[in-house]
């Protein structure tokens, strides 16, 4: 029953044609397909399925890699057998994405509860230090044959967030009234982030719109100069880490871009506690009790739903179909957390109640 659920999701979503990302996984649609989000993972299915067919590609949930490839693979694997028994699976095959991650491909059939019987292929990758894992589900043989060419092809365009260079890095201050700083890998820097954050943020567009705001950067011997017309300000780095600036005195700390990061905990705004709180859960959902409206100031941010965060930016997907993104931010801890204790969201701190 959970898996017929999960063909029938991906047959209700809508056509479309662009590049995607799920948590740390960025991929291209192939043409005429359709994408939609659920707590499960992204749900990719063709446009042109027949009624009476089924075909489901999903992108799961990615984590921490614990073990090698195969590891990962046969874990998988044993994950399907609470639905069913797997009846044959081939062993690991080699694969390799374009940008040069290496993964394993099997496929199986699974014997469901119900008396069908399934086919499976799964793909496993391991960029750096995660698992990210790709399923293909059909319980027709010629359809599974029929999109196996554009599987293919959608598994060698896979990218991983965490391991590209990433194109921006922010500085930010830790006080009650933040600076952050947006550095560019091309030596330009952005004065003030955008509120809505940097997923998709259009730098070019931005410098003919605000040229005032953008400048040059430049690090040498542990200095990074900001330069912004005749504007110039030096800051030093610390044997921990942060930048200090002198005239006017700052403190900086570098923010990690918190790609495909989910926890759990409520939160407040440390500068008016008693305006709601925001809710962050581990499968990837939210709810909010009045806390984006005083942030925002209107009620243009859905209530509950899932948010994604990808380039300091929090995506806010709600179950009304509205969309909210916000830039976010945090702090490196001084020790290991499991939930960060203090995030900025927007222009404001938050703090984990």
């Amino acid at each position: 029953m959970i898996v017929a659920a999960l063909l029938l999701a991906a047959a209700l979503a809508s056509p479309q044609d662009e590049t995607v990302s799920s948590g740390n996984v960025i991929l291209r649609l192939p043409a005429g397909w359709k994408a939609e989000r659920k707590p499960d993972g992204l749900f990719l299915s063709p446009g042109d399925l027949k009624e009476d067919e089924s075909y489901v590609v999903i992108v799961a949930p990615g984590g921490k890699a614990e073990g090698g490839l195969a590891e990962g693979l046969e874990k998988s694997w044993k994950e399907f057998e609470n639905s069913g028994k797997l009846a044959t699976k081939a062993p690991g095959r080699e694969t390799k994405t374009e940008s040069g991650t290496d993964g394993l491909m099997s496929v199986g059939l699974l014997d469901l509860k119900d008396g069908s019987r399934l086919i499976i292929s799964l793909a496993m990758f391991k960029p750096a230090d995660r698992f990210e894992a790709v399923i293909a589900l059909s319980s027709q043989d010629r359809v599974f044959q029929r999109y196996s060419g554009a599987l293919g092809t959608l598994l060698k365009g896979l990218r991983f967030r965490n391991v590209e260079l990433p194109s921006v890095e922010l500085l930010l201050t830790t006080t009650a009234k933040p600076a952050v700083h947006a550095l560019f890998r091309d030596g330009t820097w952005l004065e003030a982030c955008p509120a809505e954050g940097l997923d998709g943020f259009d730098a070019a567009e931005s410098k003919k719109k605000s040229p005032a705001s953008w400048g040059t950067q430049e690090t040498k011997d542990g200095i990074l100069t900001l330069k912004i017309g005749d504007r110039v300000q030096t800051l030093e780095t610390r044997p921990d880490g942060t930048l200090s600036r002198k005239d006017p005195d700052a403190t900086f700390v570098r923010a990690p871009s918190s790609t495909a990061l989910r926890f759990e905990g409520s939160y407040v705004l440390e500068d008016a506690e008693g305006s709601g709180d925001l809710t962050f859960k581990s499968d990837g959902s939210f709810e909010d009790k009045g806390l984006l409206k005083a942030l925002l100031g209107d009620d243009s941010a859905p209530g509950s739903g899932m948010y994604e965060i990808v380039s300091n930016t929090l995506t806010l997907a709600g179950l009304d179909g509205r969309r909210k993104r916000i830039l976010f931010a945090i702090p490196p801890p001084s020790t290991p957390e499991k939930a960060p204790s203090r995030v900025l969201l927007g222009t404001r701190w938050l703090k984990r109640r």
